[in-house]
């Protein structure tokens, strides 16, 4: 007694293109798959993956930052800086970096920072040069920020302060001041 199944060379085509699918699966496998430093493939654990994600956020913040940093620059190289495109572009800025991933936080903050001296440098509060200080110092934090995330900005040039002819005194709101804290006095006896 033969026993004769109907479609058998079917199910020999669905096998072939099933291994075929499998050989093709573990080639882009080898490719794409994390490696630790020691070449070894890196198993993609919750934390891995959660470390990923965040260094994915900060990468994005912190190309929204050069783009908001250029921004500005443009700003403060302007012959006749507007005050009012100013206080826009701050008030962007402040809105959009009061929430973000706690690797960006110190780039955040020195963008919102020199972005509030932008803006009083174009209506005359204080020297443009702090406003360039506070941009420059934005952009030291901004880079070192790219350098742990992967992102690096395209080159950038500060923008050049006007010569001074007078000295002016420095303003207590950009530049912190320190106060001496006392010395620890010695316990009275009893």
């Amino acid at each position: 007694m033969d026993i004769e199944l109907e479609g058998g060379n079917t199910i020999i085509a669905l096998f072939v293109i099933l291994l075929i699918a499998l050989l093709l699966f573990g080639l882009m496998g080898k490719f794409v798959t994390p490696v630790d430093a020691a070449g070894d493939p890196a198993l993609l654990s919750p934390a891995r993956w959660t470390a990923y994600k965040l260094q994915k956020q900060a990468r994005k913040e912190t190309e929204k930052l050069v783009r908001d940093a250029r921004r500005l620059q443009s700003i403060l190289e302007s012959d006749t800086p507007d005050p009012v495109q100013a206080m826009l572009t701050a008030q962007d800025i402040y809105a959009d970096y009061q929430t973000g991933s706690a690797a960006t936080a110190a780039a955040r903050n020195a963008l919102i920072i020199a972005a509030e001296a932008t803006v009083k440098a174009t209506i005359g509060e204080i020297d443009r040069d702090q406003a360039v200080a506070a941009w420059s110092t934005a952009m030291d934090r901004i880079g070192t920020l790219s350098t742990t995330t992967g992102f690096a900005p395209l080159a950038t040039r500060t923008p050049t302060p006007t010569p001074a002819t007078t000295p002016t005194p420095p303003d207590s709101t950009l530049t912190p001041t320190l106060v001496p804290t006392p010395s620890p006095q010695p316990l009275p006896d009893q």
